[in-house]
């Protein structure tokens, strides 16, 4: 994309199509603004006033379709199945559940526009969608594929990792501690609907390290409504007379669990009649009903094994994913990790100190303003790095610091040189004693060695200095992109050379020297806080 083309879009909005929920949030691209004065991502009304809606939909016969809280209506729901967590990777684009969600797609797509219709046109904004960091490539295009033919403006590159976009929100928050952790190694803890998922960054290593389980949060709602019917006789006969609505009753034990969880001190207590949702003579007195003291329900997962499922995944997260690497802080991010069992588990399996685990305060739009500011700092930074490769390919190639060495170093040695050979000589002229030409010679030499020994312990320094102004420009740009992406600062390091090395280079033939050296000028790209920022933002494109 040409400058002219990227001028031409006003605003990106980063959509988190969750197995659970949904959201989104927009962000001004600003493109002249200063980093430090753009605007923050903004959270997207969904409709209803709320900001997060169910990913449900439910397609009447006429083909209008319901999403959200609205696919609940008892009115829709005598018309139709309401379908429920149905994001799953994809894997042939006509298949039945991939065309169900290429349908909410579209709907989520025309909500927001219907929703930002005085700001958004038709040709002002991109939009990028988050994955689940499990997702190769192939399953990643595919799901691009997917919002292109739901008619979304994506670009080839609209599709970013949800663990990226957690990493990137947390970067802009400075209160999370997240970019001090990732220097000493940090994990994006991502608790969804379907997966849990990991990711693990450290500065020292060369990219992400992304591991995901099958023990999402909606493995809760699911087994909590398996033991309620397990135990109602007239559940069990809803189910065989209206299998279209269990979903609905799935997700109205899912709305219980997130009670329970938003404040664990409360009871919690959720009765359905069905005859508000059926007409039928049978049922009209029967009803669903749950109800939990405070732990009760932490209790029963302990039961069923769900505490032990996730303890497990922990420890093989770092058993095998992770082995040797130190743990620093956790960045928790999805609506599900409000589950205060969690917190204790992450201190118990990766030996976090409880304040070293940071939250946000709305955890189910982490993801969402993430992909937001993802995408703009994407955006306004891209070919950037392919101009700073360039630079660093031009110096690399160059002997512009070998020659400037040359002429300071080699400038400095011949005037101590030179100085202390015209002492030597004049002392001599100046003796009473006799004293033979060998023996100036030989004082002579010893006021050459005496005078390269003078100098020789600067060289680190003439090296240093030489790099730090020959790299001046190239450690601009990388700052430049780095800012795009974290608010945590950055700190690029002149790498430290020996004396040895440099005396050795220097005398073993100036030219290999300055080969070997060179290299140096790309590495301080690659070290300090922006090394987290710098592969963090770049690499992940090209992997």
């Amino acid at each position: 994309m040409t400058e002219h083309e990227k001028k031409q879009y006003e605003y990106v909005i980063g959509i988190d199509l969750g197995h659970g929920e949904t959201s989104a949030a927009l962000c001004p691209l600003q493109w002249d603004t200063p980093i430090e004065l753009l605007d923050p991502a903004k959270d997207l009304e969904m409709g209803g006033n709320k900001k997060v809606i169910p990913s449900a939909i439910t397609i009447l016969e006429n083909g209008n379709a319901h999403i959200g809280d609205a696919a609940f209506n008892p009115d829709v729901l005598k018309q139709a199945k309401v379908r429920v967590c149905f994001k799953k990777a994809p894997q042939d684009i006509n298949g039945e559940s991939e065309q169900l969600m290429i349908r909410y797609m579209q709907e989520v797509y025309k909500r927001i526009r219907e929703q930002n219709s005085a700001i958004l046109t038709d040709r002002n904004h991109l939009v990028y969608i988050a994955t689940p960091s499990g997702w190769d490539e192939k399953t990643q295009q595919l799901y691009r594929q997917m919002a292109q033919q739901a008619g979304i403006p994506i670009p080839e590159t609209g599709i970013t990792k949800e663990s990226r976009a957690a990493f990137v929100r947390a970067q802009h928050d400075t209160t999370s501690g997240l970019g001090r952790n990732i220097e000493k190694g940090a994990i994006v803890f991502d608790m969804g609907s379907s997966t849990l998922d990991f990711t693990y960054m450290n500065k020292d290593l060369p990219k992400l390290i992304d591991h995901g389980y099958d023990c999402g949060a909606s493995f809760v709602e699911k087994s909590v409504y398996a033991k309620q019917k397990e135990q109602e006789d007239a559940i069990q006969l809803f189910e065989r007379k209206y299998p279209d609505l269990t979903d609905y009753l799935v997700f109205e034990t899912r709305k219980v669990k997130e009670q329970v969880y938003f404040d664990p001190s409360l009871r919690v207590k959720k009765t359905i009649n069905f005859d508000d949702i059926i007409e039928d003579e049978e049922l009209e007195d029967e009803r669903f009903r749950l109800v939990f003291a405070p732990g009760e329900l932490n209790g029963f997962l302990g039961d069923n094994g769900y505490l032990k499922e996730i303890r497990d995944a922990m420890i093989d997260y770092k058993t095998n994913h992770i082995a040797g690497q130190n743990i620093y802080g956790v960045f928790m991010t999805g609506g599900a990790s409000r589950m205060d069992f969690l917190k204790p588990l992450i201190c118990e399996c990766w030996g976090v100190t409880e304040d070293k685990i940071y939250r946000d305060q709305d955890p189910s739009l982490t993801i969402s303003q993430g992909v937001a500011e993802l995408a703009r700092a994407d955006l306004r930074s891209s070919g950037k790095d392919t101009e700073i490769g360039k630079d660093i390919a031009q110096l690399k190639h160059s002997d512009a610091i070998y020659e400037d060495f040359i002429q300071n170093f080699g400038g400095a040695i011949y005037e101590s040189v030179v100085g202390k050979v015209a002492d030597t000589v004049t002392d001599f002229a100046n003796s009473s004693s006799d004293k033979s030409l060998n023996q100036l010679q030989n004082s002579i030499s010893s006021a050459v060695r005496n005078g390269i020994d003078t100098v020789s312990s600067d060289a680190p320094r003439y090296i240093q200095e030489l790099i730090t102004v020959h790299t001046e420009d190239i450690r601009k740009k990388v700052d430049s992109i780095v800012a795009n992406y974290t608010s945590q600062g950055d700190n690029i390091q002149i790498p430290t050379l020996s004396i040895d090395k440099v005396i050795t280079l220097f005398f073993s033939g100036m030219i290999a020297s300055a080969s070997m050296l060179l290299p140096q000028c790309r590495a301080l790209c690659l070290q300090g806080q922006s090394c987290a920022g710098w592969r963090l933002v770049c690499w992940p494109r090209y992997r």
